[in-house]
């Protein structure tokens, strides 16, 4: 897939440069096109906006600081994993394993520190989940050259049973305070999990901006025989990605496991679609048609207003699936739409 879907970075007109200095055309890429209007690049900012002030006024529950707290609160799981989505995406690949290691790698930690083992022996043994799963869909995605959308799928499925098996097949609850304290400590009156998530947004803006490693993985997930032309390790870098995708999925899952103070081996299916919508429809704004940190976050924030908006006005339970859906649907194709009109789809 091209990971700007539709900014697709032109072949260097030059011999390779090597891997010291980013070439100009790599650097290029990462910049926002002139023809990238403000009203495209902000677009969503004004719907977030614009969907809280009409839910503000004709629900008055929107207009108390505890649902704004609660809303911003729900969504930090959600946040942590759907920037993690970026990393492979922005690449060119999918991993959709994430939730898997993140569910997984929470019975981990809930079986171990449960039976008496200390967080020294508990969290590398649960970050070993996720590097041991982001070597395998390394070897498979970039080695052998399975499809990204099915080998990490499958790796999902997989990871589902994994943790059926550790757990027994049973919900674990009596996590230990260390881990909930870990997520549930507050600090400015919001619980760390959400400074948590804030502080990937930061940390990932800062490497696609500012790193030659960002401007690097663009190049790739663009156009993949240029980058190679251009010098640039295409196969390390996918390597890594992934691997750091599956340390970030484990980090996530002992963080999830702190916040719910227990585990239930069967909730990874409810985290794999909401993430996804937020991370493609994040990529129709800010930087817009490539996956970037600022759009996730506002996407994130986009889809639980819309959605709490809706159940506040009546709506049944399912409109939660219905929205993410929807929303996923709509992102797709609006990205579709910009590529398009750049005429840079192949």
């Amino acid at each position: 897939m091209s990971n700007d879907l539709g900014a697709v970075a032109a072949p260097p007109s030059r011999p390779p440069t090597g891997h010291h200095q980013p070439p100009e055309s790599v650097s290029a890429s990462t910049k926002v096109r002139p023809s990238t209007s403000i009203v495209e690049r902000y677009a969503l900012v004004g719907l977030l906006v614009l969907a809280f002030t009409l839910c503000a006024a004709f629900l008055p529950e929107f207009r108390s600081m505890g649902i704004v707290s609660a809303m911003i609160n729900s969504q930090a799981i959600i946040l942590l994993l759907a920037l993690a989505a970026t990393l492979a995406l922005r690449t060119g690949d999918f991993d959709l394993a994430i939730p898997g290691v993140m569910v997984t790698s929470a019975c981990v930690v809930a079986v171990m520190s449960t039976n008496g083992y200390s967080p020294a022996a508990v969290i590398p043994a649960a970050l070993t989940v996720g590097l041991v799963v982001g070597l395998i869909n390394a070897l498979l995605v970039v080695k052998v050259g399975v499809d990204s959308f099915i080998t990490t799928l499958g790796m999902f499925t997989a990871l589902s049973g994994i943790g059926y098996a550790i757990t027994g097949s049973k919900i674990i609850t009596g996590v230990p305070d260390f881990y909930v304290e870990l997520s549930r400590a507050k600090l400015l009156g919001l619980p760390m999990t959400t400074w948590y998530g804030w502080l990937l947004v930061a940390v990932l803006w800062f490497v696609y901006q500012r790193t030659p490693v960002g401007r690097y993985m663009l190049f790739i997930g663009g156009n993949r025989d240029a980058a190679l032309l251009a010098g640039i390790s295409v196969s390390r870098i996918r390597t890594v990605t992934y691997v750091v995708s599956g340390v970030t999925g484990a980090l996530i899952g002992i963080i999830l496991v702190g916040n719910l103070g227990a585990i239930d081996p069967a909730i990874g299916n409810q985290y794999l679609l909401a993430p996804f919508a937020a991370t493609f429809l994040g990529a129709t704004a800010i930087t817009v048609g490539r996956f970037n940190a600022i759009g996730t976050l506002v996407a994130v924030y986009l889809l639980v207003v819309g959605i709490t908006g809706l159940q506040l006005a009546g709506a049944a339970s399912w409109v939660s699936p219905l929205f993410n859906g929807l929303a996923l649907m709509i992102a797709v194709a609006l990205a579709k739409l910009v590529g398009m009109r750049r005429g840079s789809v192949r």
